[in-house]
């Protein structure tokens, strides 16, 4: 029989808890469960997901840096043959373009200014500034209608206002195109006007800059044997004629044989391919370069240009040029290269009370030499200049040189 105790049955708030926190527990059994079963808690899955999200970000954003080139293969490879005498062909005539009886009658100084085939407005700047004092002639066959034009309505370059007491000349030293014509249209006209343009039969590049100076010391032996002062220099350099002869007129600072320059003690090789002077190791393996003469300007007594050019086509090819003159070359030949602070490496301030004091400046774009030239061609500028002391003149000085 059927007894209904629905009636004898009494609901009280307490069962009402007790069925919640069975609930409660339930779903808490549940959760650890599913958590056991996955293998880690719910914080754990959270920190995973941050982390697969922030490395995705991270590869993301890493694809969008631009990556770095590949170097440039270096011009003279390890097979490549380093005989310079391959290459300099001493007993051979190598020049395509020269003046006629460059170095009659005999100059005190000889300017040799190594420049780039397309570098015609260094060279212009060069004749119509301080190629003055050094070369006459090219200096009156500039005109106005062949000078460059003037944007900024800037001052024609003023007359020397004092001359050299010697004589000195200039020639520009370039290589050859590539391709068919060696000699270009414009070339052959700046010859024709100013007869201060020698070619060599090389291609004119960067890393063939030493082939160009050994070319040069050839060309200054057969050409201008009886010199007595070589100056190389780049075409963006100010050049003060008056004092470099001056210097060379001083018995104390010119005795020859004679390498003067701003000399570079201590420096080790870069075998970074990415930089301007980078150097293999199986170019030069020794841990330091031999003291030697910044490439900008130094200055070569006559009598050791044979010695050197000797000394050069016995030495393996080396593609840093003042490197490898005035320190492999003038170590074969057992001369120590000369430190003068009126040379340096570095830009100097267009100044005319400093260059007044010194002998080169680097880093002059051809503008500049304009503005530079009329300032010390102009007597009012130097009329506040004041005494300046021996250490100002330049913002480097080589350090304790060891000679070995």
């Amino acid at each position: 029989m059927f007894v209904n105790t629905a009636s004898n049955y009494e609901y009280s708030d307490d069962d009402d808890d007790q069925s919640m926190a069975s609930l409660r527990m339930g779903r808490t059994v549940h959760r650890t469960y599913m958590g056991r079963r996955s293998g880690c808690s719910q914080p754990a899955v959270i920190a995973l997901l941050l982390i697969s999200c922030f490395i995705f970000i991270l590869f993301h954003l890493a694809s969008m840096v631009p990556r770095k080139p590949v170097p440039p293969n270096f011009a003279w490879a390890a097979n490549a043959s380093r005989n310079i005498t391959l290459y300099i062909r001493p007993n051979e005539p190598t020049s395509l373009l020269q003046p006629k009886n460059f170095c009659k009658p005999n100059p005190f100084i000889l300017f040799v200014v190594p420049s780039a085939i397309n570098n015609t407005k260094e060279r212009v700047a060069i004749r119509r500034t301080w190629g003055q004092w050094a070369n006459t002639h090219a200096s009156r066959v500039l005109t106005k209608e062949e000078s460059p034009p003037n944007k900024n309505n800037q001052k024609s370059p003023l007359e020397p206002y004092v001359h050299p007491a010697r004589l000195s000349k200039l020639v520009f030293l370039l290589g050859k195109s590539r391709g068919q014509d060696p000699i270009s249209s414009s070339i052959l006209e700046e010859s024709r006007l100013y007869g201060d343009i020698v070619v060599e039969d090389f291609v004119d590049s960067y890393t063939n800059l030493t082939l160009k100076s050994v070319f040069m010391l050839k060309w200054v032996h057969q050409n201008c044997p009886n010199v007595n002062f070589v100056m190389k220099v780049d075409d963006d350099i100010f050049v003060n004629v008056l004092n470099l002869e001056q210097a060379l007129m001083n018995k104390t600072v010119a005795k020859t044989p004679l390498l003067l320059g701003s000399l570079i003690c201590g420096a080790r090789p870069i075998h970074d391919q990415w930089s301007k002077w980078y150097t293999p190791k199986y170019m030069f393996r020794e841990g330091k370069y031999p003291n030697y003469l910044s490439g900008t300007g130094y200055v070569i007594s006559g009598d050791i240009i044979q010695s050197l050019l000797k000394a050069a086509l016995s030495t393996e090819y080396f593609h840093l040029e003042d490197v490898f003159i005035t320190g492999l070359c003038a170590r074969t030949i057992g001369v120590r290269a000369v430190d003068h602070v009126g040379f340096s490496y570095q830009p100097r301030a267009l100044s005319a009370c400093l260059y007044r004091d010194v002998i080169m400046g680097h880093g002059v774009l051809p503008s500049e030499m304009v503005i530079l030239w009329n300032r010390m061609n102009h007597p009012a500028s130097f009329e506040k200049c004041h005494p300046i002391k021996k250490s100002k003149l330049r913002g480097h000085t080589p350090t304790k040189c060891n000679w070995r």
